[in-house]
């Protein structure tokens, strides 16, 4: 069991026990869904041989998908997609510390104020129930429950791409009892019974005013997939949210959420311990101006390239019930310059769960705080020599690149932990990771300044042209430099 990056107290020292608790959790889930005493099918008619699966991941601003149409991308210009972009990675990265703090407090909810947007940037076409129909779900790293707008709504998501699901129209759909270890297992409370003796699931993404939720039924479903040989791929009996009343103001174009997060209810976790599938998944996400034309590949399974370069996967001890995937960073680099940053800011505090580290696939901006913030934007400014420019709506800092025939911008490095405890690995941000074109003569800076205290965030401009690998089985990140286009 390996040690958890944090800050130290003084005479404290804190290891990670929380892996070996979700496992255990995992490891119910699945017996229970193989359980032919709970009414579901048995292992043989749930397990499979399929190893890979390969979806396509379409970003919010893309003409196919459903936020486009409600936010006028046909309307939008570039500059106001990169502004929104910031502002959107600036609230999510906000959320995210908010929910890490309230979950190491007492875990009460106040009442809603104003809700915020809790989604990612990414969403998937999956196909639910016998006969399939297709929803369009979010893709979220930062969370780990399934679920989908469902009939009988009492507050439903208002303008979701597709009318709710319908239990009563799939053969397939099956309620999650109360004795079921879904029911028992579900890791935020309360559950209910109700007097059907169908288990009744409340899922928070914050507090205060960032309040958000959903609820309703746990149920078992088919699901439908996209096979690597583009074929079509059942998974039977998949554990989710039939969501009947949601929270989520801000956020209302997608029928649902698929949380590919650490916890044992994510998309990922129901595919290794239920299905037999190796637990882990990947993508390649195509550069944010590439977004509005291409899709991005997502991979459930070993992934095709050969990935050589890992850093441990951590989890938040003090904020066990969030899923996000830490990883140690140990500096950052600026054009081959070490930035004066201590060796102890990255970590997560042991008193609050604040600060770490985690990649993310649904922020698109990279959120330092404090010192970290201030050291990168110093260096670059020093080895970048275009003057800065300020643009009206953007809380990003930009330059100005007007008759410049070529740029070349000094690389940001982050050093991690590698997996063998030797020599940090590199995780190197070139051109498009680092520079949005805001318009043919602005470039802005893909990294923006948090409050603290924050969780920091890899985002996924900081991610595109890599091959990302999630390996849950050994807990590592890999990448590998790529083309994604």
């Amino acid at each position: 069991m390996e040690s958890l990056p944090i800050r130290r107290a003084p005479g404290v020292l804190v290891l990670v026990v929380a892996i070996m608790l979700q496992a255990s959790t995992q490891i119910c889930l699945g017996r229970q869904i193989h359980s032919t005493g709970s009414g579901r099918p048995s292992d043989d008619e749930t397990s499979t041989t399929q190893e890979v699966l390969k979806s396509y991941w379409i970003h919010r601003d893309h003409p196919d998908s459903p936020a486009s149409a409600a936010s006028t991308y046909n309307t939008s210009s570039q500059s106001e997609r990169i502004a929104a972009a910031a502002r959107r990675s600036l609230t999510r990265g906000e959320y995210f510390s908010r929910r890490v703090l309230d979950a190491s407090s007492s875990g009460n909810f106040d009442s809603p104020v104003e809700a915020k947007v809790v989604g990612g940037e990414y969403a998937m076409a999956v196909s639910v129930g016998t006969p399939p129909r297709q929803f369009i779900v979010d893709v979220d790293t930062g969370s780990d429950l399934v679920w989908l707008n469902c009939e009988p709504c009492i507050q439903c998501i208002v303008n979701a791409t597709d009318k709710p699901f319908d239990p009563t129209q799939s053969t397939s759909y099956q309620q999650a009892s109360c004795t079921d270890a879904a029911c028992t297992g579900f890791p935020y409370q309360p559950t209910s019974c109700g007097s059907t003796g169908a288990c009744g699931y409340f899922y928070p993404y914050g507090e205060g005013i960032y309040y958000s939720y959903t609820s309703g039924i746990l149920a078992y479903e088919t699901f439908t997939f996209t096979a690597i040989d583009e074929s079509s791929f059942a998974i039977r009996n998949v554990t989710f949210g039939c969501g009947q009343n949601e929270s989520l103001t801000g956020f209302t174009v997608f029928d649902g959420f698929a949380g590919v997060g650490q916890g044992s209810f994510s998309l990922p976790s129901q595919l290794s311990l239920v299905y037999g599938f190796t637990d882990i998944f990947s993508y390649c996400l195509i550069p944010f101006d590439g977004t509005a034309a291409n899709h991005s590949t997502f991979y459930f399974g070993v992934p095709e390239t050969n990935i050589s370069t890992y850093t441990p996967i951590y989890s938040n001890v003090v904020s066990p019930l969030r899923p996000y995937y830490y990883v140690n960073v140990t500096g950052i680099s600026v054009g081959g310059v070490l930035l004066n940053i201590p060796a102890d800011f990255f970590d997560i505090s042991p008193t609050d769960g604040s600060g770490g580290v985690i990649f993310d696939s649904g922020t698109t901006y990279t959120l330092l705080i404090g010192v970290a913030y201030d050291a990168v934007l110093q260096e670059f400014k020093n080895q970048f020599n275009f003057p800065p420019y300020e643009v009206s709506g953007s809380p990003t800092v930009c330059f100005d690149v007007s008759g410049a025939s070529s740029i070349s911008i000094p690389n940001i490095v982050f050093h991690l932990q590698s997996v063998s405890g030797g020599e940090p690995v590199d995780f190197v941000l070139s051109l498009d990771n680092v520079l949005l074109p805001y318009s043919e003569t602005v470039k802005c800076l893909t990294i923006m300044s948090l409050n603290p205290p924050g969780v920091m965030i890899i985002g996924n401009t900081a991610q595109a042209n890599h091959e990302v690998v999630f390996d849950r089985v050994n807990r590592q990140i890999g990448w590998a430099s790529t083309t994604c286009t």
